[in-house]
């Protein structure tokens, strides 16, 4: 199957609203928890509790992995490493 890139921030705003939803769905009222005052931002009050968070990090981590390899779609900050790695080829190749 030949790779899909897509714009880094699209790859993530979908992997994380998956995560989200199902950190959601099995945490319930138990995902968020306010922010300290002295934290707090314009945007942002709450944050997910410690146990919500590493939830999240394992179900964003495994639905990245799953939308990789099942349906061939990457972030394209995947091809501005391999460009970064051959640039470096290319120049270690020239200088010897």
């Amino acid at each position: 199957m030949s790779k899909i890139y897509i714009e880094n921030s699209t790859f993530m705003e979908y992997i994380d609203k998956l995560a989200t939803r199902i950190t959601e769905e099995k945490f319930g009222e138990e995902t968020f928890t306010d922010l300290p005052e002295d934290e707090c931002t314009s945007q942002d009050t709450v944050r997910f509790t410690d146990e919500a968070q590493d939830f999240y990090n394992d179900v964003y981590d495994e639905y990245e992995t799953l939308t990789n390899n099942l349906l061939g779609v990457y972030s394209n900050n995947e091809l501005d490493n391999l460009e970064d790695i051959a640039k470096k080829y290319r120049e270690i190749k020239l200088n010897k």
